[in-house]
């Protein structure tokens, strides 16, 4: 099982296409480059920083069976994260967020630390959107619901599949994606 931190990580790049919106606003309105660059490479090492943890849990975290008794998509939360967090910081003309650093930053780490401690890891679009790996409620043979995410597609229930734990109630498909 993966720690807190690299829990809070993970959750921590869902926020990276925010961090880009605020480069490319603060870019829009002719700010000088030092003052969105640092949003933009945040994003983008924010990505990179995803990609080498999902390649390290693949690989390191502790190995488990589970058993799919039924599963639902969660992938449509997606759109729910990107209007409530996306757009109220691309248009803004007085952004805040854009503006003053140690608020944004504040703000930034309250937002990671809710979405870390509620388990909401299915609000990524990084994850869906760049690597393609898909969410879902998936009950497992006892009718307890967990998040599991997959790079394939579940198509039937009543099947076991080989995943990783990442955090607690929280699976990562490594399996083949015929499932």
């Amino acid at each position: 099982m993966l720690s807190f931190l690299a829990k809070c990580l993970l959750v921590s790049t869902s926020l990276s296409p925010v961090l880009g919106a605020v480069a490319i606003s603060q870019f829009e309105r002719c700010q000088p480059w030092t003052s969105w660059i640092w949003w933009f490479l945040a994003a983008i090492v924010l990505v990179a920083l995803c990609w080498a943890l999902l390649k390290y849990a693949e690989k390191k975290a502790q190995r488990h069976l589970f058993y799919i008794k039924e599963f639902e998509s969660k992938d449509q939360e997606i759109l729910t994260f990107l209007f409530i967090y996306l757009l109220p910081f691309v248009r803004s003309e007085n952004s805040t967020f854009a503006s003053e650093s140690l608020t944004s930053i504040y703000i930034l780490l309250i937002i990671v630390v809710a979405i870390a401690q509620a388990g909401a890891l299915h609000f990524n679009p990084v994850m869906r959107l760049l690597f393609g790996y898909r969410f879902y409620a998936a009950k497992n043979r006892h009718g307890v619901s967990n998040l599991l995410i997959s790079k394939g597609e579940l198509r039937r229930p009543d099947n076991e599949v080989q995943t990783v734990i990442v955090a607690w109630n929280i699976y990562l498909h490594i399996g083949d994606s015929d499932a």
